[in-house]
């Protein structure tokens, strides 16, 4: 029979899609969140208020719910229009990017109001369009002012893509299901996959602040 150890090469495996995963979700999450934040503190009133509310409405929801009803409703839309299901996969892309977007959103927000106004009041004077003062200007140094933010939010949605195990995506948590459901022995199972959590998050811990400090010189 075999023992929880025979099966790590399975588990490491599985800390592939949750890295792609969540880091797919992220750069979509980081994407929305940029660009809402451009158009939040340049609309109208009534724009700022839906963005206000797609922030709180998401902010407010918990992820798994998210990731549910983002799943059976894409099964429940697909197959009233007579077209392909989305994979387990691209649902949870797709809930965590519009949900993790509204923190990204925030967090460019605050960002944006962090960037020196004379800069960008210099950059308008000169007659500089105003996508360029945002590409030239504004976004490097929201992402600059962001990055801490940014390096922890990547690290919690690493560790989100452990709940898309719930829609049948065969990431690092549902490998460590099925190893024990095999080994009969969960706590070695979660234990290990635990562990290689761990590693990853440090990992990522380590990367993000030497690129504070690169930023920082």
């Amino acid at each position: 029979m075999f023992t929880t150890t025979d099966y790590l090469p399975y588990l490491a495996q599985g800390i592939i899609a949750s890295v792609a995963l969540g880091g797919s979700s992220f750069v979509a999450a980081a994407a929305l969140g940029l660009v809402l934040a451009l158009i939040r503190d340049h609309s109208s009133a009534f724009v700022k208020l839906l963005i206000a509310i797609y922030i709180s409405v998401f902010r407010a929801l918990p992820e798994l719910l998210t990731i549910l009803l983002t799943y059976y409703g894409s099964i429940a839309f697909t197959r009233s229009v007579g077209i392909p299901d989305l994979s387990p996969f691209a649902a949870a892309l797709l809930a965590f990017g519009v949900q993790i977007g509204s923190y990204a959103c925030q967090i460019f927000s605050d960002a944006y109001r962090a960037v020196p106004r004379g800069l960008l009041e210099a950059a308008h004077a000169i007659g500089m369009p105003g996508f360029l003062v945002n590409i030239r200007i504004a976004i490097p140094l929201m992402l600059r002012l962001a990055a801490p933010s940014l390096g922890s939010l990547l690290l919690v949605v690493i560790k989100l893509t452990a709940i898309a195990s719930a829609i049948g995506v065969t990431e690092l948590t549902r490998r460590a299901q099925i190893v024990s459901g095999a080994t009969h022995d969960p706590l070695a199972a979660f234990g290990y996959a635990a562990a290689i959590y761990l590693a990853v998050s440090a990992i990522l811990t380590i990367f993000q602040r030497r690129l504070e400090t690169t930023k920082q010189l």
